[in-house]
């Protein structure tokens, strides 16, 4: 079985984000092999560790938060620590690391 090197501004270990980002990038993948044409489950990239929470979302969208490396899809209001709220749709959040809480970049 072929490994998959992440090269993102997460990476940093046991981060439970990074972990759920790509559990999801693989299920993208999978699903899309499956010719998935309604929305996928994905796994909440919050910061809680005993987050088990669905988020359902179209393989497109999924693709679009994906552009940007600082980006975590979440349910709603659950949250990532050093992570401003960036999107909020029905089914799902999508959170910006580097930004405070009033959408303010932070210093590094």
């Amino acid at each position: 079985m072929a490994m998959r090197a992440y090269n993102t501004p997460f990476d940093g270990g046991g981060n439970r984000a990074m972990d759920a980002r790509k559990a999801n990038d693989r299920i993208a993948e999978k699903a899309e092999q499956l010719r998935f044409v309604s929305r996928v489950p994905m796994l909440c990239e919050c910061s809680e560790p005993a987050c088990r929470t669905i988020v359902m979302i179209a393989l497109g969208d999924y693709h679009a938060v994906r552009q940007s490396d600082d980006a975590l899809l979440t349910a709603p209001g659950h949250r990532v620590g050093g992570a401003a709220l960036e999107t909020r749709t029905s089914n799902y959040d999508v959170r910006r690391l580097g930004r405070s809480d009033d959408g303010d970049r932070r210093s590094a």
